[in-house]
């Protein structure tokens, strides 16, 4: 629907039906309005449906993780694949803390070196 604006003051004027063949347009600013002919000035009906429009990017994600290529079999859900990642020494004299990454469900195992 095109906009149309107040020659007087440039306000948007607001399109009103009076009825099938007529309606006209009104400045809440300045109160002018202009007559206008529905038939013959179709853009301007309060009537016009908007097309909905297709969603973008459906299908495109999966729910599995990409970097899952280590085998690992998920304590909770059972997946047998999970992502390798390596979080670095905080200190010294620490061993590398290392965690499995479940590549469905993202629920993470810490592996290493266990001392007793």
């Amino acid at each position: 629907m095109p906009l149309k604006f107040c020659e007087h003051c440039g306000s948007i004027l607001r399109n009103q039906q009076i009825d099938d063949k007529r309606s006209y347009l009104f400045c809440d600013k300045c109160q002018k309005f202009e007559l206008t002919d529905a038939k013959k000035d179709s853009g301007m009906t309060s009537n016009e449906t908007l097309k909905k429009e297709k969603q973008k990017g459906e299908g495109v994600h999966e729910l599995t993780n990409e970097f899952a290529t280590y085998t690992n079999v998920c304590k909770k859900c059972g997946y047998d694949k999970a992502q390798i990642i390596d979080m670095g020494i905080f200190y010294s004299d620490e061993d590398n803390l290392i965690l499995l990454k479940c590549g469905k469900c993202g629920f993470s195992e810490r592996i290493g070196r266990k001392t007793t």
